[in-house]
């Protein structure tokens, strides 16, 4: 099956013809899924960001830092605060057809996110827009349906772009579509690969170099391409590699805003004990070690400066098998279900399997892990939870509220069923803090009320392992996932 495999990826290879010469220098990356259409209303994956987020652009963006700053937007102002907001866009913007790119254009495209045939992040960002307009070609006005203080902050989201109304969101003829980001597509061939040049109508000038996409879904394959320079820009690197590729200049461990946990399904919810002696009997040290990662398991994959003080879940064996030998013999002898994702590849399978392990060998619980496709998996979660689950997290804009707001009551993925007055207000105060300071505070509270529950744990602060050739810079990857590559240029060797 591997000889099949590989001689496959040759075919598309050279069936692709990636170009490869000296003379013209190609950033080549890799995703293991075709890109979703270039449809803000169908944005289903943060791994099409990497070729969403350099074809359109919007009024803000995410730096590498995890700041806000103006893409599209000369200003934004609060009339109302936390309410009424108005933008004024940069002068000259223009379409890769040239054409301007107006006011207009952003209140048309938002208004089909709210079409019916919109599902999922785009519907349920925008859903708290009541009304949208263009004053003038170069000023927009807001209202919102209820005051939110992180509005501009989701104005940052890929779905939030401008389209035109007349393009084709299909991959045969999206290189005729008119888009605004840094590159438009040449060629999309399904199933093989995207080829973008640059776009010459986008603001930032600078000589960026040919892009081209290709689709390969195993990550050994493209680490091989990547050591053979075929590939330029490796998006995973497995975890089992990073000790050999520690040294290298290449490597690059960029911490990421995500919120990934193992949660407890409603068979848990009434059994909080239970879940301390888990979350106990986990020696997170081991994981980081088997993982090599930078973040400590146990501890919130949010960014610790969003916080006064960082709560984890800390390893205590003696207290986990008291708790334990207190619970009554069903639930100490019953077989518990742990079910993850299959999207995340040998490393989350490896992770499960320890915490399986670690479960059985301090506590004796029987755990039997249930590795599912990720649409199946998804479908379980919404329509009925199982007894454990591994449930990763990307966040729609960098803040804490992002990351905490999913388990409060009405939100569809609180998939823990966390039904708690006292959380609530926890989030509502976090929403309603008016300073850096109170919002330090305030995050520290809610986190804090997750751990000492045991309503969850957090599986540590995430850092993407990425692979760059030297010979291009200016490439960024935000704490979003989003790759930028505006400002990517070829370095001057001579």
């Amino acid at each position: 099956m591997k000889i099949v495999f590989l001689a496959s990826v040759a075919f598309l290879l050279t069936a692709a013809a990636p170009d490869k010469s000296p003379d013209a220098p190609v950033f080549r990356f890799s995703l293991s899924i075709d890109p979703t259409p270039p449809d803000p209303r169908k944005i289903n994956s943060s791994e099409s960001n990497y070729f969403f987020v350099n074809i359109y652009r919007g009024l803000f963006f995410v730096d590498q830092d995890g700041r806000l700053q103006p893409e599209f937007a000369q200003r934004c102002r609060w009339v109302k605060p936390h309410s009424v907001l108005k933008c004024q866009l940069k002068k000259g913007l223009k379409w890769s057809d040239g054409s301007a790119l107006t006011a207009a254009h952003f209140v048309e495209s938002w208004d089909r996110l709210k079409a019916p045939s919109t599902r999922g992040l785009g519907l349920a960002l925008v859903s708290n827009i009541k009304s949208a307009r263009a004053i003038s070609e170069t000023e927009l006005e807001v209202l919102l349906e209820k005051n939110d203080g992180e509005f501009m902050e989701k104005l940052a989201h890929p779905v939030f772009v401008a389209t035109k109304s007349s393009t084709e969101f299909t991959r045969e003829n999206f290189h005729e579509a008119p888009v605004s980001g840094p590159y438009r597509v040449t060629s999309w061939k399904s199933g093989q690969m995207v080829r973008l040049e640059p776009n010459p109508y986008y603001g930032k000038k600078s000589r960026r170099p040919p892009v081209e996409i290709l689709r390969l879904d195993d990550d050994e394959t493209a680490l091989n391409l990547y050591r053979e320079g075929t590939l330029t820009f490796l998006r995973r690197l497995p975890t089992h590699y990073l000790k050999a590729w520690s040294a290298s200049k290449e490597l690059h461990q960029i911490p990421v805003q995500r919120f990934d946990y193992i949660g407890f399904g409603p068979s848990l919810r009434k059994f909080p004990e239970l879940r301390k002696a888990l979350a106990l009997s986990l020696k997170f040290d081991e994981l980081q070690s088997i993982y090599s990662s930078l973040g400590l398991p146990g501890c919130p994959s949010i960014d610790p400066a969003w916080m006064n003080k960082t709560p984890c879940h800390e390893f205590d064996i003696e207290r986990a098998k008291k708790i334990w030998a207190g619970l009554p013999k069903e639930l100490r002898e019953k077989r518990w279900e742990l079910h993850f994702s299959k999207l995340g590849g040998a490393d989350i399978q490896v992770g499960m399997e320890w915490v399986q392990n670690q479960w059985k060998k301090h506590l004796g619980a029987n755990i039997e892990l249930k590795p599912m496709e990720q649409a199946v998996y998804l479908s379980n979660l919404k329509l009925q939870p199982p007894d454990i689950f591994r449930k990763g997290v990307g966040l729609d804009r960098a803040t804490c509220l992002a990351a905490v707001e999913i388990f409060s009551k009405q939100d569809p993925e609180n998939f823990i069923q966390l039904d708690s007055k006292v959380y609530e207000a926890a989030i509502e105060e976090l929403q309603k803090a008016p300073t850096a300071a109170a919002k330090k505070k305030a995050c520290t509270k809610v986190v804090t009320l997750l751990i000492e529950n045991a309503e969850i744990i957090p599986m540590g602060r995430i850092h993407f392992s990425v692979l760059a050739k030297p010979v291009f810079t200016g490439w960024t990857l935000n704490p979003l996932n989003q790759l930028d590559l505006s400002s990517l240029q070829v370095r001057d060797l001579d």
